[in-house]
């Protein structure tokens, strides 16, 4: 909130009223504690009241009779209604005239400032008419558009508002590592030989399209690749895999959708 003393305040928990405001040009208006589905809109007056004005750098405080408000019209340019939401807190108003802020929903925490500014030319996005109007994301349905996120697949989804999302599901997509492997947790190995805490990790077998980024052979006790694991931890292939003596040289996947069924027969 603005301690500039050409701003005028015409909406704070101080005030009993909305104050309206009388200007003889371009203002911007400024409203802090909108949320949820609050909004504001403006009406322009007919003011004739005889009535001292409090002036302020072209602007005027303001306080129609309930007949010039019965009177009042909504400010529009052209179909659009400028507003002020939890989305766009500020908006230019380019004309003279006299304003009253309407405010839908609760103003117990709202503030609403009104400042003289220079220039003739603003854009749609400073008048408050793009995007036109406020709307809040109730619903959500999905438009059947799918695509695949480095493991998993998202679904795109459309809102009421037409907003798009996409969502993220558990079906997987993408490589799969189809070779299990066995992780003693307390050792940190793979040879899953031990009785304590385990965890089953997934690499790409060596003949199969894998993951470029999975690049660190894990060997067996002969000497062959028993299949590829990632250099580094990330979303998907965090199962540390260790050499007993070396520590961890890679990390397997997590999860497999081609993998066949892991039966462990000991050592």
């Amino acid at each position: 909130m603005s301690c500039n003393p050409n701003v005028l305040t015409v909406i704070s928990p101080d005030m009993v009223d909305t104050q309206g405001f009388s200007v003889q040009g371009a203002v911007r208006v400024t409203a802090y504690g909108l949320t949820n589905e609050n909004i504001i809109t403006f009406q322009r007056v007919h003011y004739c009241s005889s009535q001292p004005r409090f002036e302020r750098n072209g602007c005027a405080l303001i306080s129609p009779t309930k007949g010039e408000l019965s009177s009042a019209i909504e400010y529009q340019i052209g179909t659009c209604v400028p507003s002020l939401t939890p989305d766009r807190n500020t908006i230019i108003i380019p004309y003279a005239g006299n304003y009253m802020p309407v405010v839908h929903g609760s103003q117990a925490d709202l503030v609403v400032e009104v400042e003289a500014v220079s220039g003739r030319e603003f854009s749609d996005v400073e008048l408050g008419i793009e995007p036109c109007g406020f709307c809040l994301d109730k619903t959500w349905e999905t438009t059947g558009t799918e695509r695949c996120n480095q493991h998993f697949v998202e679904v795109e989804e459309i809102s009421n508002c037409g907003n798009v999302r996409w969502t993220r599901t558990d079906k997987r997509c993408g490589y799969s590592a189809s070779v299990p492997i066995v992780i003693d947790l307390e050792l940190g190995c793979g040879d899953g030989c031990h009785n304590g805490d385990r965890q089953i990790g997934y690499l790409f077998h060596p003949n199969e399209t894998r993951d470029p980024d999975a690049t660190v052979p894990i060997i067996d006790c002969q000497g062959n690749i028993h299949g590829y694991a990632y250099p580094n931890a990330d979303d998907g292939h965090t199962v540390p895999v260790a050499e007993c003596e070396n520590g961890v040289i890679g990390y397997a996947v997590n999860h497999s959708a081609t993998a066949p069924e892991l039966i462990k027969t000991g050592c």
